[in-house]
């Protein structure tokens, strides 16, 4: 049987198009291999955190199982689902970003979404890929300002080596969620079209929305957009501005007009419920905190940070023009936001500075660096046993650093194995302050400090017993102590032993116990 010419023409066009199709995709392989990797071991490297547990140790997470409960009041009511979103009072942007994992999770059943040890490892491994997403952004800004592939390259693993990128993604927190949006507003910001200026403005407004405290970051991005270039005519950046606040003032009306629409609680009103409830911290401490808690979570990497903005800012070589501009842009942005949190906290004392807020100069931090090290690299041939051991420096920095969240037991976690092989136990806490938050049984066990910590005042005595196990607090790892504790509460929970313990009360070789 002879085939038609057109059957073996069409057949033709099939097999060209697959191979077209075969060698882009094997071209951009090779063009992105080295980010891909990158990326996919910043993925993996989140997965096993979430699995390790920790979600719902915080108490701001109530937002996530708030977001669930919306799910459970209102089963067969989208309506009444959308309404309920739309009332959230706090990060509002948020909630509704937590609705797709939320969904998911009781689509799957209740039973799978309320109990058991794996609580919330389905919503903890979707959420923590917004700081994956974080770390393609910061390249694809870098090349965006006109950077090349090693710069931005650069960037990207230094934001995957940043422990303050990575611990946070186990908990159901707003924080990366936010991060991520604003890296989206300063990408539009880097581009000089109105279309830029709206998405710019939008994405900032979004970033905000979601988590009121990144208002800084949001405020950055905007004003890298009007100024962009250095050269930009008064009346360029007046349009660049107007455009950029139209599309920030779009999302909140829009979100305001289906809440008017289906009668839900406005914007304004919960977000300033919000900014008059936060009263943990302390203000005076605003100039100091950001480096004491991006020490304590980085150490060296911190080190280098400060080295590559003293070089951007101090160097008078030769540089490339547009590397010092965009590098210089970068370290002036971070200076920014570093002002920003400072001034507001130690001088207005309108906010306290945390180690959530202080985490938005890491990818400005980030992009100068690479620029430093892609400048460096161009200036001279480095051997290559020198880049290798640069490259094992940073490596066993970062693993250093992030040794210990991969480490971590949180209260939730222990209690459930403990109850599970010694049946119901006391619950103590070795602190005076925070309140029980576990109910007391009669037991001949005791389990010491499984819960958060909060405002500790001094050590509290203990009933004599043998220690049967420990584990070590979350509260422990010290940037953890950057959330809400003042340097007095820091120095309480540093000198004494806040593990977690279970003592046996009933031992016959009881001894005392401090």
């Amino acid at each position: 049987m002879q085939l038609s010419s057109s059957t073996v023409t069409a057949d033709d066009d099939l097999r060209s198009r697959d191979r077209l199709d075969r060698a882009r995709w094997a071209g951009a392989w090779a063009r992105h291999r080295a980010l891909i990797l990158l990326l996919a071991l910043a993925s993996v490297l989140r997965i096993v955190l979430v699995v390790q547990g920790g979600q719902l140790y915080w108490p701001d997470e109530r937002l996530y199982t708030e977001v669930l409960d919306i799910f459970d009041l209102n089963q067969s009511n989208p309506l009444g689902v959308l309404r309920a979103l739309l009332g959230t009072q706090e990060h509002l942007g948020f909630a509704l970003i937590s609705a797709v994992p939320a969904g998911i999770q009781l689509a799957l059943g209740h039973a799978l979404s309320r109990s058991g040890n794996g609580l919330m490892v389905l919503p903890g491994v979707v959420l923590s890929q917004m700081s994956v997403i974080a770390i393609w952004l910061v390249y694809a800004i870098a090349r965006r300002a006109g950077r090349d592939g090693t710069e931005a390259l650069v960037a990207a693993a230094l934001m995957v080596s940043a422990t303050t990128m990575f611990y946070y993604a186990r908990h159901l927190l707003p924080y990366d969620s936010a991060l991520t949006i604003g890296l989206v507003a300063l990408w539009c910001g880097i581009g000089s079209s109105r279309r830029d200026s709206l998405s710019c403005g939008a994405a900032a407004s979004a970033a905000f929305i979601t988590y009121n405290g990144y208002w800084l970051l949001a405020g950055v991005a905007m004003l890298v957009h009007v100024v962009h270039g250095g050269r930009t005519s008064p009346r360029n950046a007046l349009t660049r501005a107007l455009f950029t606040a139209a599309g920030f003032l779009l999302v909140p009306a829009a979100i305001m007009a289906c809440q008017l629409a289906i009668g839900a609680p406005l914007l304004v009103t919960g977000m300033r419920q919000l900014a008059g409830s936060v009263t943990d911290g302390y203000a005076p401490e605003g100039f100091s905190a950001t480096w004491a808690y991006l020490w304590h979570a980085e150490h060296g990497l911190l080190l280098l940070w400060l080295a590559a903005a003293l070089f951007v800012a101090l160097d008078r070589s030769s540089w490339n023009p547009r590397r010092r501009r965009t590098a210089t842009v970068w370290i002036v942005s971070a200076l920014f936001v570093y002002l920003g949190l400072a001034v507001t906290s130690a001088l207005l004392h309108v906010f306290v500075v945390m180690g959530r807020q202080s985490r938005q100069l890491v990818p400005f931090f980030c992009l100068a660096t690479a620029a430093v090290v892609a400048e460096l690299l161009e200036r001279r041939r480095w051997r290559g046993w020198i880049v290798g051991a640069c490259v094992a420096a940073l490596v066993g920095q970062a693993a250093w650093n992030m040794g210990p969240p991969l480490q971590q037991r949180f209260p939730r976690d222990v209690i459930s194995e403990i109850t599970a092989k010694y049946g119901p136990v006391d619950h103590g806490s070795s602190l005076e302050g925070p309140p029980l938050t576990n109910a007391r049984v009669e037991s001949r066990w005791l389990l010491v400090n499984a819960q958060h910590l909060y405002h500790p005042r001094a050590p509290k005595a203990l009933p004599p017993g043998t220690v049967v196990l420990r584990f070590t607090h979350p509260l422990q790892f010290l940037p953890y102590q950057y959330e809400g504790f003042e340097p007095m509460e820091r120095q309480v929970l540093r000198t004494n032993d806040i593990s977690i313990r279970l003592i046996d009360t009933g031992a016959a070789s009881a001894t005392a116990f401090r």
